[in-house]
Protein backbone atom coordinates (compact mmCIF):
# COMPACT_ATOMS: atom_id res chain seq x y z
CA UNK A 1 0.00 0.00 0.00
CA UNK A 2 2.71 2.22 1.56
CA UNK A 3 4.34 1.80 -2.20
CA UNK A 4 1.52 2.43 -4.22
CA UNK A 5 0.84 5.67 -2.22
CA UNK A 6 4.50 6.89 -2.81
CA UNK A 7 4.45 5.87 -6.94
CA UNK A 8 0.88 7.71 -7.04
CA UNK A 9 2.94 10.75 -5.25
CA UNK A 10 5.55 10.49 -7.68
CA UNK A 11 3.50 10.20 -10.60
CA UNK A 12 1.24 13.51 -9.53
CA UNK A 13 4.93 15.25 -8.80
CA UNK A 14 6.41 14.47 -11.96
CA UNK A 15 2.71 15.65 -13.47
CA UNK A 16 3.00 18.80 -11.96
CA UNK A 17 6.51 19.74 -12.54
CA UNK A 18 5.65 18.96 -16.09
CA UNK A 19 2.80 21.08 -16.54
CA UNK A 20 4.58 24.06 -14.51
CA UNK A 21 7.63 23.90 -17.20
CA UNK A 22 5.35 23.87 -19.86
CA UNK A 23 3.41 26.41 -18.42
CA UNK A 24 6.70 28.37 -18.23
CA UNK A 25 7.58 28.25 -21.60
CA UNK A 26 4.42 28.68 -23.32
CA UNK A 27 4.51 32.58 -20.96
CA UNK A 28 8.13 33.24 -22.90
CA UNK A 29 5.93 33.18 -26.08
CA UNK A 30 3.60 36.10 -25.34
CA UNK A 31 0.84 33.97 -25.33
CA UNK A 32 -2.81 35.41 -23.92
CA UNK A 33 -4.88 34.65 -21.54
CA UNK A 34 -8.17 32.27 -22.30
CA UNK A 35 -11.51 33.65 -23.70
CA UNK A 36 -14.54 32.24 -23.66
CA UNK A 37 -15.11 29.81 -26.65
CA UNK A 38 -17.48 32.45 -29.13
CA UNK A 39 -14.68 35.28 -28.64
CA UNK A 40 -11.55 32.94 -29.29
CA UNK A 41 -14.16 31.63 -32.35
CA UNK A 42 -14.40 35.19 -33.58
CA UNK A 43 -10.22 35.54 -32.95
CA UNK A 44 -9.19 32.19 -34.92
CA UNK A 45 -12.32 32.94 -37.71
CA UNK A 46 -10.82 36.46 -37.97
CA UNK A 47 -6.91 35.67 -38.06
CA UNK A 48 -6.69 38.38 -34.92
CA UNK A 49 -3.32 38.88 -34.39
CA UNK A 50 -1.83 40.01 -30.72
CA UNK A 51 0.86 42.30 -32.53
CA UNK A 52 -1.11 44.62 -34.44
CA UNK A 53 0.18 45.08 -38.51
CA UNK A 54 1.81 48.98 -38.68
CA UNK A 55 -1.07 51.45 -39.72
CA UNK A 56 -3.89 48.60 -39.32
CA UNK A 57 -7.05 49.81 -37.52
CA UNK A 58 -9.08 48.42 -35.17
CA UNK A 59 -12.75 48.49 -34.36
CA UNK A 60 -14.49 45.91 -32.43
CA UNK A 61 -18.62 45.78 -32.23
CA UNK A 62 -19.93 44.38 -29.20
CA UNK A 63 -23.73 43.72 -28.19
CA UNK A 64 -26.92 41.67 -29.12
CA UNK A 65 -28.04 40.15 -32.40
CA UNK A 66 -29.32 43.68 -34.06
CA UNK A 67 -25.60 44.44 -34.11
CA UNK A 68 -24.94 40.91 -35.05
CA UNK A 69 -26.87 41.11 -38.12
CA UNK A 70 -29.62 38.41 -36.73
CA UNK A 71 -31.13 36.68 -39.82
CA UNK A 72 -29.09 38.48 -42.27
CA UNK A 73 -25.57 37.38 -40.39
CA UNK A 74 -22.87 36.88 -41.42
CA UNK A 75 -23.66 38.63 -44.88
CA UNK A 76 -25.13 41.91 -43.31
CA UNK A 77 -25.03 43.85 -40.54
CA UNK A 78 -24.39 46.95 -39.12
CA UNK A 79 -20.60 46.57 -38.47
CA UNK A 80 -20.52 44.52 -42.19
CA UNK A 81 -21.35 47.90 -43.70
CA UNK A 82 -19.72 50.07 -40.82
CA UNK A 83 -16.20 48.44 -42.80
CA UNK A 84 -17.80 48.90 -45.95
CA UNK A 85 -18.31 52.28 -46.15
CA UNK A 86 -14.47 53.13 -43.99
CA UNK A 87 -13.19 51.16 -47.39
CA UNK A 88 -14.53 54.08 -49.58
CA UNK A 89 -14.62 56.92 -47.49
CA UNK A 90 -11.04 56.50 -46.33
CA UNK A 91 -9.20 54.35 -49.16
CA UNK A 92 -6.12 52.82 -49.10
CA UNK A 93 -6.08 52.52 -44.91
CA UNK A 94 -6.08 49.29 -43.62
CA UNK A 95 -9.22 49.07 -41.20
CA UNK A 96 -10.46 46.08 -39.43
CA UNK A 97 -14.36 46.07 -38.10
CA UNK A 98 -14.48 42.80 -36.22
CA UNK A 99 -17.61 41.76 -34.68
CA UNK A 100 -18.46 40.08 -31.49
CA UNK A 101 -21.81 40.65 -30.81
CA UNK A 102 -23.77 37.80 -30.31
CA UNK A 103 -27.41 36.18 -30.44
CA UNK A 104 -29.60 36.95 -27.58
CA UNK A 105 -27.12 38.28 -25.23
CA UNK A 106 -26.82 40.98 -22.86
CA UNK A 107 -24.45 43.62 -21.03
CA UNK A 108 -22.94 40.95 -18.70
CA UNK A 109 -21.77 39.15 -22.41
CA UNK A 110 -20.95 41.95 -23.85
CA UNK A 111 -18.38 43.50 -20.81
CA UNK A 112 -16.99 39.95 -20.43
CA UNK A 113 -16.23 39.86 -23.95
CA UNK A 114 -15.00 43.28 -23.94
CA UNK A 115 -12.25 42.74 -21.35
CA UNK A 116 -11.15 39.68 -22.64
CA UNK A 117 -10.45 41.26 -26.51
CA UNK A 118 -8.35 43.78 -25.12
CA UNK A 119 -5.08 42.18 -25.53
CA UNK A 120 -6.18 42.58 -29.12
CA UNK A 121 -5.63 46.24 -29.12
CA UNK A 122 -8.83 47.60 -30.22
CA UNK A 123 -8.69 50.90 -31.58
CA UNK A 124 -12.21 52.37 -31.42
CA UNK A 125 -15.14 50.35 -29.54
CA UNK A 126 -18.66 50.67 -30.68
CA UNK A 127 -21.68 49.04 -28.50
CA UNK A 128 -25.40 48.40 -28.95
CA UNK A 129 -27.30 46.75 -25.93
CA UNK A 130 -30.43 47.24 -23.96
CA UNK A 131 -32.71 44.91 -25.58
CA UNK A 132 -31.94 41.57 -23.91
CA UNK A 133 -31.60 43.23 -19.90
CA UNK A 134 -34.15 40.79 -19.16
CA UNK A 135 -33.93 37.88 -21.11
CA UNK A 136 -32.73 34.74 -19.74
CA UNK A 137 -29.61 34.07 -18.76
CA UNK A 138 -28.78 38.04 -18.92
CA UNK A 139 -30.80 38.60 -15.82
CA UNK A 140 -28.56 38.93 -12.68
CA UNK A 141 -30.38 36.18 -10.75
CA UNK A 142 -29.17 33.52 -13.76
CA UNK A 143 -25.76 35.10 -14.67
CA UNK A 144 -25.49 35.22 -10.30
CA UNK A 145 -26.22 31.71 -10.65
CA UNK A 146 -24.22 30.56 -13.26
CA UNK A 147 -21.15 32.20 -11.79
CA UNK A 148 -21.51 30.15 -8.57
CA UNK A 149 -21.23 26.55 -10.36
CA UNK A 150 -18.76 24.19 -10.13
CA UNK A 151 -18.37 24.57 -14.15
CA UNK A 152 -17.97 27.96 -14.41
CA UNK A 153 -15.16 27.96 -11.29
CA UNK A 154 -13.10 25.53 -13.37
CA UNK A 155 -13.46 27.46 -16.38
CA UNK A 156 -12.20 30.72 -14.56
CA UNK A 157 -8.92 28.54 -13.04
CA UNK A 158 -8.12 26.98 -16.21
CA UNK A 159 -8.44 30.31 -17.90
CA UNK A 160 -5.62 31.52 -15.84
CA UNK A 161 -3.55 28.93 -17.59
CA UNK A 162 -1.46 29.92 -20.66
CA UNK A 163 -0.86 26.08 -21.35
CA UNK A 164 -4.33 25.58 -21.10
CA UNK A 165 -5.67 28.33 -22.92
CA UNK A 166 -3.06 27.41 -26.18
CA UNK A 167 -4.34 24.02 -26.19
CA UNK A 168 -8.34 25.58 -26.04
CA UNK A 169 -7.32 27.60 -28.69
CA UNK A 170 -5.81 24.73 -30.38
CA UNK A 171 -9.24 22.53 -30.30
CA UNK A 172 -11.40 25.55 -31.31
CA UNK A 173 -8.95 25.75 -34.40
CA UNK A 174 -9.76 22.39 -35.31
CA UNK A 175 -13.69 22.60 -34.61
CA UNK A 176 -13.60 25.21 -36.68
CA UNK A 177 -11.76 23.06 -39.62
CA UNK A 178 -14.19 20.16 -39.18
CA UNK A 179 -17.54 22.45 -39.39
CA UNK A 180 -16.63 25.50 -41.30
CA UNK A 181 -20.19 26.50 -42.23
CA UNK A 182 -21.44 25.87 -39.19
CA UNK A 183 -22.26 29.08 -37.16
CA UNK A 184 -22.19 29.61 -33.55
CA UNK A 185 -25.74 30.72 -33.59
CA UNK A 186 -28.91 30.24 -35.33
CA UNK A 187 -32.34 32.02 -35.45
CA UNK A 188 -35.41 29.73 -35.24
CA UNK A 189 -35.81 25.93 -34.83
CA UNK A 190 -34.75 22.95 -36.96
CA UNK A 191 -37.97 21.39 -37.92
CA UNK A 192 -40.55 23.52 -39.12
CA UNK A 193 -43.75 21.77 -37.22
CA UNK A 194 -42.52 23.18 -33.62
CA UNK A 195 -44.60 24.77 -31.55
CA UNK A 196 -44.29 28.43 -31.47
CA UNK A 197 -41.75 29.99 -29.51
CA UNK A 198 -43.20 32.22 -27.24
CA UNK A 199 -41.47 34.87 -24.45
CA UNK A 200 -43.87 33.29 -21.84
CA UNK A 201 -40.13 30.98 -20.72
CA UNK A 202 -38.74 34.48 -19.97
CA UNK A 203 -41.11 34.59 -17.40
CA UNK A 204 -43.18 38.17 -16.89
CA UNK A 205 -41.49 41.05 -15.94
CA UNK A 206 -43.74 44.12 -14.60
CA UNK A 207 -42.73 47.67 -15.02
CA UNK A 208 -41.34 49.34 -11.72
CA UNK A 209 -40.93 45.86 -9.72
CA UNK A 210 -37.75 44.86 -7.76
CA UNK A 211 -37.21 42.57 -10.39
CA UNK A 212 -37.51 44.74 -12.83
CA UNK A 213 -35.24 47.78 -11.11
CA UNK A 214 -32.73 45.18 -10.00
CA UNK A 215 -31.62 44.26 -13.65
CA UNK A 216 -32.02 47.98 -14.76
CA UNK A 217 -29.55 48.51 -12.53
CA UNK A 218 -27.45 45.12 -13.38
CA UNK A 219 -27.61 46.60 -16.97
CA UNK A 220 -26.21 50.22 -15.76
CA UNK A 221 -23.17 48.50 -14.11
CA UNK A 222 -22.08 46.76 -16.70
CA UNK A 223 -22.18 49.80 -19.27
CA UNK A 224 -20.27 51.51 -16.36
CA UNK A 225 -17.41 49.23 -16.43
CA UNK A 226 -17.11 49.03 -19.79
CA UNK A 227 -16.93 52.81 -19.66
CA UNK A 228 -14.29 52.52 -17.29
CA UNK A 229 -12.44 49.75 -18.91
CA UNK A 230 -12.28 51.81 -22.30
CA UNK A 231 -10.77 54.78 -20.58
CA UNK A 232 -8.28 53.08 -18.13
CA UNK A 233 -6.84 51.41 -22.01
CA UNK A 234 -7.43 55.17 -23.39
CA UNK A 235 -9.65 53.62 -26.02
CA UNK A 236 -12.56 55.64 -27.72
CA UNK A 237 -15.97 53.54 -27.06
CA UNK A 238 -19.22 54.94 -28.48
CA UNK A 239 -22.61 53.47 -27.57
CA UNK A 240 -25.64 53.33 -29.98
CA UNK A 241 -29.03 53.88 -28.67
CA UNK A 242 -31.14 51.06 -29.08
CA UNK A 243 -34.15 51.52 -31.21
CA UNK A 244 -37.45 48.85 -31.40
CA UNK A 245 -40.34 48.45 -33.66
CA UNK A 246 -43.16 50.34 -32.30
CA UNK A 247 -45.99 50.74 -35.09
CA UNK A 248 -45.88 46.78 -36.22
CA UNK A 249 -44.88 44.82 -33.35
CA UNK A 250 -47.43 44.29 -30.84
CA UNK A 251 -47.05 43.59 -27.03
CA UNK A 252 -46.16 40.05 -26.66
CA UNK A 253 -48.02 39.59 -22.91
CA UNK A 254 -50.38 42.42 -21.64
CA UNK A 255 -51.27 42.29 -17.97
CA UNK A 256 -52.99 44.13 -15.13
CA UNK A 257 -49.96 46.03 -13.44
CA UNK A 258 -52.11 47.52 -11.24
CA UNK A 259 -54.38 46.16 -8.67
CA UNK A 260 -58.06 46.36 -9.64
CA UNK A 261 -61.55 45.56 -7.94
CA UNK A 262 -64.16 43.17 -9.09
CA UNK A 263 -66.25 46.10 -10.02
CA UNK A 264 -63.41 47.95 -11.68
CA UNK A 265 -61.81 45.41 -13.49
CA UNK A 266 -65.76 44.97 -14.76
CA UNK A 267 -65.87 48.24 -16.05
CA UNK A 268 -62.58 48.03 -17.93
CA UNK A 269 -63.09 45.14 -19.45
CA UNK A 270 -66.79 46.36 -20.85
CA UNK A 271 -65.30 49.37 -22.12
CA UNK A 272 -62.25 47.23 -23.60
CA UNK A 273 -64.20 45.02 -25.46
CA UNK A 274 -66.21 47.92 -27.04
CA UNK A 275 -63.09 49.69 -28.19
CA UNK A 276 -62.11 46.16 -29.66
CA UNK A 277 -65.44 45.94 -31.67
CA UNK A 278 -65.17 48.91 -33.23
CA UNK A 279 -61.72 48.51 -34.05
CA UNK A 280 -61.90 44.72 -35.27
CA UNK A 281 -65.11 46.45 -38.01
CA UNK A 282 -62.62 49.16 -38.79
CA UNK A 283 -64.45 52.01 -37.05
CA UNK A 284 -61.32 53.32 -35.84
CA UNK A 285 -62.53 56.64 -34.69
CA UNK A 286 -65.70 55.44 -32.53
CA UNK A 287 -63.10 52.95 -30.97
CA UNK A 288 -61.44 56.00 -29.29
CA UNK A 289 -63.67 57.11 -26.58
CA UNK A 290 -64.33 53.20 -25.01
CA UNK A 291 -60.64 52.90 -25.06
CA UNK A 292 -59.94 56.10 -23.17
CA UNK A 293 -62.67 55.38 -20.26
CA UNK A 294 -61.23 51.62 -19.96
CA UNK A 295 -57.53 53.24 -20.03
CA UNK A 296 -58.54 55.74 -17.14
CA UNK A 297 -59.56 52.98 -14.89
CA UNK A 298 -56.10 51.13 -15.87
CA UNK A 299 -53.13 52.14 -18.39
CA UNK A 300 -50.93 49.44 -17.29
CA UNK A 301 -52.49 46.97 -20.01
CA UNK A 302 -49.68 47.39 -22.54
CA UNK A 303 -52.80 45.98 -25.22
CA UNK A 304 -54.66 48.80 -24.83
CA UNK A 305 -52.32 51.35 -25.45
CA UNK A 306 -51.27 49.51 -28.54
CA UNK A 307 -54.66 49.58 -29.48
CA UNK A 308 -55.15 53.58 -28.95
CA UNK A 309 -52.14 54.08 -30.76
CA UNK A 310 -53.20 52.60 -33.75
CA UNK A 311 -56.61 54.66 -33.66
CA UNK A 312 -54.09 57.96 -33.42
CA UNK A 313 -52.04 56.96 -36.04
CA UNK A 314 -55.08 55.98 -38.55
CA UNK A 315 -55.98 59.64 -37.55
CA UNK A 316 -52.92 61.22 -38.20
CA UNK A 317 -51.94 62.29 -34.94
CA UNK A 318 -48.51 60.60 -34.87
CA UNK A 319 -47.48 62.64 -31.56
CA UNK A 320 -50.30 60.98 -29.83
CA UNK A 321 -49.88 57.81 -31.57
CA UNK A 322 -45.97 57.46 -30.90
CA UNK A 323 -46.52 58.22 -26.89
CA UNK A 324 -49.01 54.86 -26.63
CA UNK A 325 -46.77 52.94 -28.78
CA UNK A 326 -44.11 53.73 -26.25
CA UNK A 327 -46.41 52.83 -23.17
CA UNK A 328 -47.56 49.29 -25.02
CA UNK A 329 -43.40 48.49 -25.24
CA UNK A 330 -42.93 49.53 -21.22
CA UNK A 331 -45.72 47.93 -20.04
CA UNK A 332 -45.35 44.53 -22.16
CA UNK A 333 -45.04 42.37 -19.52
CA UNK A 334 -42.84 39.78 -21.86
CA UNK A 335 -40.19 42.29 -22.33
CA UNK A 336 -38.04 42.42 -25.48
CA UNK A 337 -37.89 45.51 -26.24
CA UNK A 338 -35.66 48.70 -24.65
CA UNK A 339 -37.92 50.32 -22.29
CA UNK A 340 -37.64 53.87 -21.16
CA UNK A 341 -36.05 53.03 -17.97
CA UNK A 342 -33.01 51.48 -20.27
CA UNK A 343 -32.70 54.34 -22.18
CA UNK A 344 -32.99 56.51 -19.37
CA UNK A 345 -29.71 54.57 -17.91
CA UNK A 346 -27.81 55.56 -21.54
CA UNK A 347 -28.88 59.24 -20.73
CA UNK A 348 -28.19 59.76 -17.38
CA UNK A 349 -24.44 58.28 -18.22
CA UNK A 350 -24.24 60.47 -21.06
CA UNK A 351 -24.69 63.29 -18.49
CA UNK A 352 -22.58 62.55 -15.58
CA UNK A 353 -19.89 59.84 -17.13
CA UNK A 354 -20.08 61.51 -20.32
CA UNK A 355 -21.14 57.91 -21.93
CA UNK A 356 -20.94 58.85 -26.12
CA UNK A 357 -24.27 58.15 -26.99
CA UNK A 358 -25.56 57.89 -30.77
CA UNK A 359 -29.46 58.51 -31.84
CA UNK A 360 -29.48 55.27 -33.75
CA UNK A 361 -33.68 56.16 -33.84
CA UNK A 362 -32.87 59.29 -35.09
CA UNK A 363 -31.30 58.14 -38.32
CA UNK A 364 -33.59 55.44 -38.74
CA UNK A 365 -36.67 57.76 -38.65
CA UNK A 366 -36.21 59.07 -41.38
CA UNK A 367 -36.44 55.92 -43.20
CA UNK A 368 -39.49 55.00 -41.04
CA UNK A 369 -43.49 56.04 -42.38
CA UNK A 370 -44.43 58.79 -40.58
CA UNK A 371 -41.25 59.08 -38.34
CA UNK A 372 -42.23 56.18 -35.93
CA UNK A 373 -40.33 53.00 -35.91
CA UNK A 374 -41.76 49.48 -37.33
CA UNK A 375 -41.62 47.69 -41.21
CA UNK A 376 -39.29 48.36 -43.33
CA UNK A 377 -36.65 49.48 -41.43
CA UNK A 378 -37.19 47.68 -38.58
CA UNK A 379 -38.66 44.19 -38.85
CA UNK A 380 -39.57 42.13 -35.87
CA UNK A 381 -39.44 43.70 -32.57
CA UNK A 382 -35.46 45.37 -32.53
CA UNK A 383 -33.36 43.82 -35.72
CA UNK A 384 -32.89 46.13 -38.69
CA UNK A 385 -33.83 45.56 -42.28
CA UNK A 386 -31.13 45.05 -44.71
CA UNK A 387 -31.36 49.31 -45.75
CA UNK A 388 -31.43 49.74 -42.01
CA UNK A 389 -28.05 48.14 -41.46
CA UNK A 390 -26.49 50.28 -44.17
CA UNK A 391 -28.24 53.20 -42.56
CA UNK A 392 -26.81 52.25 -39.43
CA UNK A 393 -23.37 51.61 -40.64
CA UNK A 394 -23.20 55.18 -43.23
CA UNK A 395 -23.96 57.17 -39.95
CA UNK A 396 -21.40 55.53 -37.68
CA UNK A 397 -19.16 56.62 -40.52
CA UNK A 398 -20.10 59.84 -40.25
CA UNK A 399 -19.83 60.19 -36.28
CA UNK A 400 -16.11 58.63 -36.76
CA UNK A 401 -14.88 61.47 -39.20
CA UNK A 402 -16.50 64.47 -37.02
CA UNK A 403 -14.97 63.02 -33.96
CA UNK A 404 -11.59 62.69 -36.22
CA UNK A 405 -11.24 59.08 -35.17
CA UNK A 406 -8.82 57.04 -37.38
CA UNK A 407 -8.31 60.05 -39.38
CA UNK A 408 -8.58 63.66 -39.70
CA UNK A 409 -11.84 64.85 -40.90
CA UNK A 410 -10.67 66.92 -44.40
CA UNK A 411 -9.32 63.15 -45.11
CA UNK A 412 -12.44 61.65 -45.83
CA UNK A 413 -14.03 61.21 -49.10
CA UNK A 414 -17.76 61.02 -48.89
CA UNK A 415 -17.40 62.02 -52.53
CA UNK A 416 -16.68 58.00 -52.62
CA UNK A 417 -20.25 56.71 -51.55
CA UNK A 418 -21.83 54.47 -53.71
CA UNK A 419 -25.29 53.64 -54.62
CA UNK A 420 -26.98 50.92 -51.77
CA UNK A 421 -27.56 48.76 -54.66
CA UNK A 422 -24.59 48.39 -55.76
CA UNK A 423 -23.17 47.91 -52.48
CA UNK A 424 -25.23 45.64 -51.81
CA UNK A 425 -24.79 43.22 -54.50
CA UNK A 426 -21.03 43.37 -54.19
CA UNK A 427 -21.81 42.55 -50.38
CA UNK A 428 -23.59 39.27 -51.54
CA UNK A 429 -27.06 40.35 -50.96
CA UNK A 430 -29.05 38.46 -52.75
CA UNK A 431 -32.68 36.68 -53.71
CA UNK A 432 -31.75 33.75 -51.74
CA UNK A 433 -30.20 35.63 -48.43
CA UNK A 434 -33.50 37.68 -48.25
CA UNK A 435 -35.54 33.92 -48.70
CA UNK A 436 -33.72 32.47 -46.19
CA UNK A 437 -34.22 35.69 -43.72
CA UNK A 438 -37.82 35.64 -44.16
CA UNK A 439 -37.77 32.06 -43.19
CA UNK A 440 -35.73 32.52 -40.37
CA UNK A 441 -38.55 35.38 -39.27
CA UNK A 442 -41.92 33.10 -39.39
CA UNK A 443 -39.95 31.27 -36.93
CA UNK A 444 -38.61 34.36 -34.49
CA UNK A 445 -42.17 35.72 -34.38
CA UNK A 446 -43.87 33.21 -32.53
CA UNK A 447 -47.43 34.06 -31.72
CA UNK A 448 -47.16 36.66 -33.28
CA UNK A 449 -49.08 34.95 -36.24
CA UNK A 450 -50.01 38.30 -38.59
CA UNK A 451 -46.23 39.22 -38.69
CA UNK A 452 -45.46 35.21 -39.30
CA UNK A 453 -48.13 35.30 -42.30
CA UNK A 454 -46.69 38.28 -43.59
CA UNK A 455 -42.67 36.91 -43.80
CA UNK A 456 -44.39 33.20 -45.13
CA UNK A 457 -45.96 35.20 -48.24
CA UNK A 458 -42.44 37.10 -48.58
CA UNK A 459 -40.49 33.92 -48.81
CA UNK A 460 -42.97 32.29 -51.24
CA UNK A 461 -43.08 35.79 -53.55
CA UNK A 462 -39.45 34.70 -54.31
CA UNK A 463 -40.13 30.76 -54.72
CA UNK A 464 -43.30 30.15 -54.79
CA UNK A 465 -43.16 26.41 -55.14
CA UNK A 466 -40.51 25.95 -52.51
CA UNK A 467 -41.80 23.17 -49.79
CA UNK A 468 -40.31 25.12 -46.56
CA UNK A 469 -42.24 27.85 -47.40
CA UNK A 470 -45.18 26.36 -48.04
CA UNK A 471 -44.80 24.26 -44.75
CA UNK A 472 -44.08 27.67 -42.86
CA UNK A 473 -47.27 28.79 -44.08
CA UNK A 474 -49.43 26.04 -43.68
CA UNK A 475 -48.24 25.61 -40.35
CA UNK A 476 -48.80 29.36 -39.18
CA UNK A 477 -52.56 29.20 -40.40
CA UNK A 478 -53.28 25.96 -38.56
CA UNK A 479 -51.46 27.56 -35.26
CA UNK A 480 -53.97 30.54 -36.15
CA UNK A 481 -56.62 28.35 -35.96
CA UNK A 482 -57.40 28.72 -40.18
CA UNK A 483 -57.91 25.14 -40.48
CA UNK A 484 -59.48 25.25 -43.97
CA UNK A 485 -56.64 27.54 -45.19
CA UNK A 486 -54.00 24.75 -43.45
CA UNK A 487 -55.34 21.90 -45.37
CA UNK A 488 -55.21 23.98 -48.86
CA UNK A 489 -51.40 24.91 -48.74
CA UNK A 490 -50.96 20.93 -47.45
CA UNK A 491 -52.41 19.60 -50.36
CA UNK A 492 -50.54 22.17 -52.57
CA UNK A 493 -47.67 20.83 -50.73
CA UNK A 494 -49.03 17.06 -51.18
CA UNK A 495 -49.18 17.52 -54.89
CA UNK A 496 -46.10 19.31 -55.54
CA UNK A 497 -43.55 17.72 -53.18
CA UNK A 498 -44.71 14.02 -51.84
CA UNK A 499 -41.21 13.71 -49.51
CA UNK A 500 -41.93 17.03 -47.97
CA UNK A 501 -45.44 16.30 -47.20
CA UNK A 502 -44.19 12.87 -45.57
CA UNK A 503 -41.77 14.76 -43.32
CA UNK A 504 -44.66 16.73 -42.15
CA UNK A 505 -46.60 13.97 -41.46
CA UNK A 506 -43.20 12.66 -39.37
CA UNK A 507 -42.82 15.83 -37.63
CA UNK A 508 -46.34 15.91 -36.49
CA UNK A 509 -46.19 12.55 -34.77
CA UNK A 510 -43.65 12.97 -32.99
CA UNK A 511 -45.02 16.80 -31.79
CA UNK A 512 -45.79 16.11 -27.26
CA UNK A 513 -49.35 16.32 -27.30
CA UNK A 514 -50.61 18.18 -24.09
CA UNK A 515 -53.87 19.09 -22.58
CA UNK A 516 -54.94 21.90 -24.24
CA UNK A 517 -52.50 22.60 -26.44
CA UNK A 518 -52.73 25.06 -29.13
CA UNK A 519 -51.39 23.62 -31.63
CA UNK A 520 -53.13 20.06 -31.69
CA UNK A 521 -50.86 18.41 -33.66
CA UNK A 522 -53.08 15.12 -33.42
CA UNK A 523 -56.06 16.27 -34.55
CA UNK A 524 -54.35 18.06 -37.91
CA UNK A 525 -52.68 14.46 -38.55
CA UNK A 526 -56.36 13.00 -38.71
CA UNK A 527 -57.30 16.24 -40.94
CA UNK A 528 -54.72 15.29 -42.75
CA UNK A 529 -55.22 11.54 -42.88
CA UNK A 530 -58.51 11.24 -44.49
CA UNK A 531 -57.06 13.52 -48.31
CA UNK A 532 -53.75 12.55 -48.38
CA UNK A 533 -54.47 8.75 -50.17
CA UNK A 534 -55.79 10.52 -52.83
CA UNK A 535 -52.04 12.23 -54.27
CA UNK A 536 -49.62 9.86 -51.82
CA UNK A 537 -51.38 6.66 -51.52
CA UNK A 538 -50.98 4.74 -47.69
CA UNK A 539 -47.80 5.83 -45.66
CA UNK A 540 -45.70 2.35 -45.44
Amino acid sequence: MKNFIRSTFQVLLSSLLLFLFLEGAVRLTDQPLGASRFAESVIIREHLSLKKPKGEYRIFAFGESTMHGAHYAPVSSPARWLERYLHDFLPGRAIRVVSFARLGRGSDFAHKTFLETLPYQPDLAVVYLGHNVFLPRNRKADVETDRKSFRCAMRRVMKQSVLISTVYRWVIQKRIEWHKDKPEDRMGFPEIETPPFTFMSNGVTQRNSELYRENIEFFKSHIQQMLKLAHERKIPILFLKPACNLKDFSPSYSLHQKSLSEAALGEWLKFYGEGKKFQSEGDFDPAEAPYLRAYGIDNTYADLSFRLAQVYQHRGDLRKAKKFFEEARDYDALISRATAEVLQVLEDLKRSEGLELLDTEKWLAVEAPGGILGEPIVEDNVHFSLRGHAVVGRHLAQEMARRNYIAPFEAWQFQNERPYEVMAKEMGINEELLFSADLMMVHYFGTHFENRLRFATKALAIHPEDPRALRHLAWTYWLMGERVRALEVYRKLGRSNPEAFRKVFKNLEQLPVQAGEEYQSTKLVSDLDQFKSGFLGRPK
